[in-house]
C-alpha cells in the first residue's frame, strides 16, 4: 500500500473513532510498526492528527478538525449529501459556495450541468478547471489556509456585487436555535454576505452538525431554505429545523 493510501486510512479510521493505537494500524493496514509511527509522525508534523502514545487521536470535540479529518468524517454520507443537492440544481442557474468538505461533494455531479458559481473557496475552483460547462468566479481575498477558503473585504466585495440563485453552505454546526454557526468569525462573515445576496441557502450537514452550535454565527434559521442531511440526523431536532419553515432532504 502506497503512503498516500495508508495516510488516507489512518486518517478514515479516526474520524469514525476518534482515537487509534498504533498496533491496531499495524494489524488493519498490514504494514510495519515502525512504518505505521513514520506515518503518525508525518500525519501530527502537518496537524492532521495528534500523535499520542501508542497511536494518535483527533483534536478536542469543541476544536476545529484538520481538513483532511474533516473531510474522511461521514464521507459515505458528505458524498450522498452532495449528489442529492447538486441533482437539484438547476442548469443556467448562479451557485455560490464555500469550500466545505460537504460541498465538495457535490462536484462530481454539479461539473456536468450548465452553471455559472463563484466561490470563495481555491480548491473548489482548481477543481472546475477543466469543466467547460460551469463558469467558475472567484472571490480572492485573504487566504485561510486551514480550510482554503478566502475571506476579507476583497471576497465580501465580490460577493456584493452577485444574485445569486442558490447558495451551498457548509457548516460545523446546525441547530434550530442558534442557526448555522461555524468556528472561524471571518469565514462566518463572509459566508453571511454570500447568504444574502442568495435567493435560496441550502445547508448540506451530515448529522454530526445537527444540535451543533459553535462560536461563530453565520445565519439564524429565516435565512435557510433547505437542509440536506443524512438518515442518521435526530427525528427532534428534524422537526425542529421544518418548524423554522425549512424544507428538510434526509437521504
Amino acid at each position: 500500500m502506497l503512503k498516500a493510501e495508508r495516510h488516507e486510512r489512518i486518517l478514515a479510521e479516526l474520524a469514525h473513532h476518534g482515537s487509534v493505537s498504533a498496533q491496531d494500524l499495524s494489524a488493519l493496514l498490514n504494514a510495519s510498526l515502525a512504518t505505521i509511527r513514520r506515518d503518525i509522525t508525518e500525519l501530527d508534523s502537518v496537524k492532521s492528527l495528534i500523535r499520542t502514545h501508542g497511536g494518535a487521536t483527533l483534536p478536542k470535540h469543541r476544536e476545529e478538525l484538520p481538513y483532511d479529518a474533516k473531510m474522511m468524517k461521514f464521507l459515505q454520507e458528505k458524498r450522498r449529501i452532495g449528489a442529492a443537492a447538486a441533482e437539484r440544481l438547476e442548469d443556467n442557474s448562479l451557485i455560490g459556495c464555500g469550500g466545505g468538505t460537504t460541498v465538495l461533494q457535490t462536484l462530481p455531479i454539479l461539473r456536468r450541468k450548465t452553471l455559472k458559481l463563484v466561490t470563495t473557496a481555491v480548491n473548489i475552483a482548481l477543481e472546475l478547471r477543466d469543466t467547460t460547462t460551469v463558469e467558475v468566479t472567484l472571490t480572492g481575498g485573504v487566504l485561510r489556509r486551514r480550510t482554503a477558503e478566502t475571506v476579507g473585504h476583497i471576497a465580501e466585495r465580490t460577493l456584493r456585487d452577485m444574485n445569486i440563485d442558490v447558495m451551498l453552505m457548509g457548516v460545523d454546526g446546525l441547530d434550530p436555535r442558534s442557526g448555522a454557526t461555524t468556528f472561524d468569525s471571518s469565514e462566518a462573515y463572509v459566508n453571511r454576505v454570500m447568504a444574502e445576496q442568495s435567493r435560496e441557502v441550502w445547508i448540506l450537514a451530515d448529522h454530526s452538525k445537527l444540535g451543533e452550535s459553535l462560536p461563530a454565527v453565520i445565519c439564524d434559521m429565516a435565512s435557510v431554505t433547505r437542509v440536506f442531511t443524512d438518515s442518521g440526523a435526530p427525528d427532534d431536532i428534524l422537526r425542529d429545523i421544518a418548524a423554522c419553515g425549512v424544507d428538510v432532504v434526509t437521504v
